[in-house]
């Protein structure tokens, strides 16, 4: 008897996480927040036909250098924009998906050496950080200068 209702249990609870998964959210709170000026992106920006620029949010601001989120319009992609104080021609992105994983997408320049990861909320992101990266937002991390 007992083992039956864990097994209902773990049942239940895959059903809840199966439904959670499915329900849209891209892990990234401010995604889901009201698009307010701020979080336009530059007009020099083209991300192609691929991302939503109306799903853009300005996460962070650090060192005069502005990270935005954006996604698709399924919203099975998420992109960091990395977008330096002399945005044209020096911003970079990158876009991974949006699923499950921690880190939805790492992204870099290398002739600027800029480099940035976007991760879901409450990521584990413990590994990054022994490796040398620093936290500037919930969803951003850089590599520590």
């Amino acid at each position: 008897m007992r083992m039956r209702r864990m097994s209902a249990a773990v049942i239940g609870i895959g059903g809840v996480l199966a439904l959670t998964a499915c329900s849209g959210h891209s892990g990234i709170q401010a995604l889901e927040e009201q698009f307010a000026s701020e979080d336009a992106l530059p007009a020099a920006i083209d991300l192609g036909d691929t991302i939503d620029r109306e799903s853009s949010r300005l996460l962070t601001t650090h060192e005069q250098v502005r990270y935005f989120a954006a996604r698709s319009a399924d919203s099975s992609i998420g992109c960091i924009i990395v977008v330096p104080p002399d945005a044209d021609p020096h911003w970079f992105s990158g876009c991974g998906s949006l699923g499950a994983t921690d880190v939805i997408v790492p992204a870099s320049a290398p002739p600027s050496n800029r480099a940035a990861s976007l991760v879901r909320d409450d990521s584990d992101t413990r590994a990054l950080e022994s490796e040398g990266w620093i936290r500037i937002h919930d969803n951003v991390l850089i590599p520590s200068p």
